[in-house]
């Protein structure tokens, strides 16, 4: 179930484009090749995986390295995404990072996504929603079902769960105002979703569920948002960062001028922190602080999303908020802290790849309002969540995290993940 014990089975397989033998390249890594040299190599990881909000699942990542012009770790990564769950989630995407795209310096991003859900989540709206079963209970027998009956059962399972199909597309491009220390970066990018309710079978929300109740029509439409911003990067490293620091502010708007259904505007800002703690082991502590608002009227899926660089939903979820379930807390108003203590214990390599085994503790607390003049909720409320986790670093280039976390603000249990990349 581990995606840790995957990838001590699964080589990378470096590929010269000059016409080595990829056999002979695992064997004895070849040094970083000269400037004017294009070379090839590939990570792949079968992945089964289990977390509360998707239940177990499996596909893969696959990802080509293309290294070229000196530029480190890689010039341009592609990579495959396939995933499908035991709750009939489907995530599968396809994506292009480069650095120095096109000699220019700076990033890029190109993604392309399909992501489909029978088992959303969705309670309502605010800091105090309470997904109680009683309720479900209390609705399907008010609707005329009888108790036991497999009808019965059905719609109390599905009250508080949403269905969806969402293609989407990813454009970010950051072009470099100055280079590190304290490297400054423009944001400009576009984010695109296609909003479809229901499944291939029935193209609707559930009947008379949570979710319909508040929008009986599961909101069709497409998402628009073109996005501005800047960003502050000085950290060490990207994948496993020891010390400096992360900020990134930008500004979003949605608007039917630019194609989308919906009218509303965001604001987002986030800082995170890394402070080296010991060298051996690598004792880091990491720190994340992060605000977003909305104002006008967007849907729920855009109303559960943070801006910038990625649109992570929160509060609850494998990235804001574990512990909770995912697209627990919604609201326009968002405040999030996060800590966690990484300590990286021991090194190995398997068939030429090094593997870096460690641990951490981390916390994530979440304030979160529905509206400026609504709050939906109690205005001094926090969230929150607590957990310990397994870290794996491969090649210092791809990390995966296995977290188990619990949370005062959330009955169903402790929430786990088995994920590819830091939280943070």
């Amino acid at each position: 179930m581990i995606v840790a014990a995957l990838l001590a089975c699964v080589a990378a397989q470096p590929l010269d484009a000059a016409g080595g033998s990829p056999g002979d390249a695992a064997a004895a890594p070849a040094a970083r090749p000269s400037p004017a040299e294009h070379r090839f190599s590939f990570a792949g990881v079968p992945t089964a995986t289990f977390n509360t909000d998707e239940g177990f699942g499996t596909g893969g990542v696959g990802t080509m390295y293309h290294q070229h012009g000196g530029v480190a770790p890689y010039r341009d990564a592609f990579t495959l995404n396939v995933f499908i769950s035991s709750k009939l989630v489907q995530a599968h995407a396809i994506t292009w990072d480069a650095l120095r795209p096109f000699d220019i310096p700076g990033r890029a991003l190109v993604k392309l996504g399909y992501y489909s859900t029978v088992s959303q989540n969705y309670c309502g709206v605010g800091n105090e929603v309470t997904c109680a079963p009683g309720d479900a209970v209390a609705r399907a027998r008010a609707l005329g079902f009888a108790d036991g009956t497999a009808a019965f059962e059905d719609f109390v399972r599905r009250y508080y769960l949403m269905r969806f199909i969402r293609p989407y597309a990813t454009l970010l491009a950051r072009p470099w105002l100055r280079d590190k220390p304290w490297r400054t970066e423009l944001l400009v990018g576009w984010r695109g979703a296609l909003t479809i309710p229901g499944e291939l079978a029935a193209l609707a929300p559930y009947p008379d569920n949570r979710f319909a109740e508040d929008h009986p029509d599961g909101e069709p439409g497409f998402s628009s948002v073109p996005t501005l911003g800047l960003i502050v990067d000085d950290r060490d490293a990207e994948t496993f960062p020891t010390r400096g620091f992360f900020f990134e502010a930008s500004g979003r708007a949605a608007h039917p001028w630019w194609g989308g259904t919906w009218t509303w505007a965001g604001a987002n800002a986030s800082g995170s922190f890394f402070v080296e703690m010991e060298r051996a082991p690598r004792l880091v502590l990491a720190t994340r602080f992060l605000a977003d608002v909305i104002v006008g009227e967007p849907s729920v899926e855009e109303m559960a999303r943070i801006g910038g660089t990625n649109d992570w939903i929160a509060f609850g979820g494998h990235v804001l908020g574990r512990g909770v379930r995912e697209h627990r807390y919604l609201g326009k108003l968002k405040v999030i802290g996060q800590a966690e203590l990484r300590a990286q214990l021991y090194r190995h390599d398997v068939w030429g790849e090094q593997l870096d085994h460690g641990v951490a503790v981390f916390s994530d607390v979440g304030w979160i309002g529905y509206d400026v003049a609504d709050l939906r909720g109690r205005a001094v409320k926090l969230l929150g969540g607590v957990g310990i986790s397994y870290r794996l670093l491969w090649n210092e280039t791809f990390s995966v995290r296995a977290d188990l976390a619990v949370s005062p603000d959330e009955a169903e249990g402790p929430g786990f993940y088995v994920i590819v990349g830091q939280a943070f």
